[in-house]
C-alpha cells in the first residue's frame, strides 16, 4: 500500500475448507482486486502526491519530492506517478458523467439533453431586470447629460439583468501543445515513437502534420449568488451537456441564463439551440474580445496606422455605449481614401451585424456593477489547465491533459475532501 509515511505491506489470510475449498480471504475481503503490480492509496498519499503535488508541479518533480519525504529512493518512479494521477482524474470524470447520466434520466431528459416533454420550458415566465428609475439614473451619468445620446443608449435591445434571479455562465477553449506520437528518421521514414514523458522538451522532432497541434479542454465556471462550480470536459458539447445537468441537479432551472462568450459563431448557435427550451438565454460578448477584434480587423481594412488608430477609438467609443448601429453608419462612411481592403471592412460590419443582440452598453454596464467580460472563464483557464500545463517543452495527449485539469477542477470546487474519503462528487454550488 503507497501511503505517505512509505510503502506499506500487509500479510493476508485464508481460511481454507478440508477440501482446500477456500472459504474467506483475508485480501479480497478487505481490497478490491487491482490490476498487475497496482498499489492501493491511502489518502494522504493522494493528498500528498495529486493535490498537493502533480497539480502544482511536473511529475518528474513531484516524484522526487514524494520519495525524499518517505525516505524511499525511485519507490514512485515519475512515469507512474504520471499514471496514477491521470487514473484517478479518468475516475473522477467517470463518476461525474455517470451523476449527470442520472440527474438526466432522474428528470426524463433525452439522449439529445432536451425535457421528454417537447412542451416543457424552463426559467422565469418574465425577464426581471434591473429597477428602471436606476438604470435611467446610469444611463444619463454615461451620456453625462446629452439627452439624445441618452435616448440613443437606452434604444440598445440588451437588458441589464438582476444578478439575484440569473445564473451567470462562462465558457471557453484552452489548447495546450499535443504530444507527438510518431516522429520521422532523417531519412524520412516514420516510425513509431514511446509517448514522451510530460514535461521533457523534445528536440529534433519533426511536426506531423496529420496530427493537431493542440489538445483542447472546454472550461466553464457557473456563479449565482456568490457561489460558484467549475466544468470542464474535453468538447464544447460535452461541457453543454454538465451545465443542463448542473441547473438541474441544483434547482436553477427558474433562473435567467446570462452567458459570456467570444464571438466564435458555433458557441452561439449550440448555446441558442441547446437551451432553446429556457425562456431567458442572454448572450454578452466578451468586451476584451470585441476590442481585440475590432483592433484586428480595423488593422486589414484601412491604410495606415494613424488611419486606423482614429478609426478604432471612434468604434471602441461607439461600441462601450452599446450605439452599434451608429458604429456600422461610421464605418460605412469612411473616407475611400482610408481603406485599403473593402472586404475587410465589410466583413468587420458583418460581424458587428450578426453580434447586435450580443453587444450590450457596456458603460451602462459598469455604471451597474454588472459583468462585462469573460474573465472568470480565463481565470478559471489558468488555474485548471494553462498554469499546469504551458510550461516550456511541456507536451500532452487528449486523455492525461483532461484528466489531469478534472482532478484540479475538483479541489477547485472544494470537493477533494469528499473524493479522497467516499469516491463521490456533490456537483454543488460552493460558497
Amino acid at each position: 500500500m503507497d501511503g505517505e509515511v512509505g510503502r506499506l505491506s500487509f500479510t493476508t489470510y485464508r481460511v481454507e475448507s478440508e477440501e482446500g475449498q477456500t472459504l474467506y480471504n483475508s485480501a479480497n475481503e478487505w481490497f478490491s482486486p487491482l490490476p498487475g503490480k497496482a498499489w492501493y492509496k491511502t489518502r494522504g498519499f493522494k493528498e500528498l502526491a495529486f493535490v498537493h503535488g502533480s497539480m502544482a508541479e511536473s511529475y518528474r518533480k513531484t516524484s522526487q519530492l514524494i520519495n525524499r519525504v518517505r525516505h524511499q529512493p525511485g519507490a514512485t518512479p515519475s512515469r507512474t506517478l504520471q499514471e496514477q494521477t491521470e487514473a484517478e482524474g479518468v475516475k473522477i470524470a467517470a463518476v461525474v458523467e455517470e451523476k449527470v447520466a442520472q440527474i438526466l434520466r432522474r428528470h426524463q431528459f433525452t439522449a439529445q439533453v432536451a425535457p421528454g416533454d417537447e412542451a416543457a420550458r424552463y426559467g422565469p415566465e418574465e425577464k426581471r431586470l434591473a429597477n428602471p428609475g436606476v438604470v435611467t439614473a446610469a444611463i444619463a451619468r454615461c451620456a453625462k447629460g446629452d439627452r439624445e445620446l441618452a435616448t440613443l443608449i437606452a434604444a440598445n435591445v440588451v437588458g441589464y439583468e438582476m444578478t439575484e434571479v440569473t445564473v451567470a455562465i462562462s465558457i471557453d477553449d484552452v489548447g495546450v501543445k499535443r504530444q507527438k506520437e510518431r516522429r520521422q528518421r532523417s531519412e524520412g521514414d516514420e516510425v513509431a515513437e514511446a509517448a514522451p514523458e510530460e514535461g521533457v522538451e523534445h528536440r529534433g522532432v519533426s511536426q506531423n502534420t496529420a496530427e493537431p497541434k493542440y489538445v483542447h479542454n472546454t472550461i466553464a465556471p457557473i456563479e449565482q449568488g456568490g457561489r460558484s462550480y467549475i466544468l470542464n470536459g474535453s468538447s464544447v458539447v460535452q461541457v453543454l451537456r454538465l451545465i443542463v445537468a448542473f441547473l438541474l441537479h441544483n434547482r436553477l432551472t427558474d433562473f435567467g441564463l446570462i452567458f459570456f462568450v467570444d464571438g466564435l459563431k458555433t458557441l452561439h448557435a449550440s448555446l441558442i439551440k441547446g437551451f432553446s427550451y429556457f425562456r431567458w438565454v442572454q448572450l454578452i460578448l466578451d468586451w476584451y474580445h470585441l476590442e481585440e477584434k475590432c483592433a484586428q480587423q480595423l488593422s486589414l481594412a484601412l491604410a495606415g496606422k494613424e488611419k486606423r488608430n482614429q478609426a478604432l477609438e471612434e468604434v471602441l467609443r461607439l461600441l462601450w455605449l452599446g450605439l452599434v448601429p451608429q458604429t456600422i453608419a461610421y464605418l460605412r462612411q469612411l473616407d475611400p481614401s482610408w481603406v485599403k481592403s473593402q472586404e475587410a471592412l465589410e466583413q468587420m460590419i458583418k460581424y458587428l451585424e450578426r453580434n447586435q443582440g450580443y453587444l450590450p452598453a457596456y458603460a451602462v454596464r459598469k455604471e451597474l456593477g454588472l459583468r462585462n467580460s469573460s474573465n472568470r472563464g480565463e481565470k478559471c483557464n489558468d488555474l485548471l489547465v494553462s498554469g499546469r500545463q504551458k510550461h516550456n517543452g511541456m507536451s500532452w495527449s487528449k486523455s492525461g491533459s483532461v484528466a489531469l485539469a478534472c482532478l484540479t477542477a475538483t479541489v477547485e470546487n472544494g470537493e477533494d475532501q469528499r473524493w479522497v474519503k467516499t469516491g463521490k462528487i456533490a456537483f454543488k454550488l460552493a460558497a
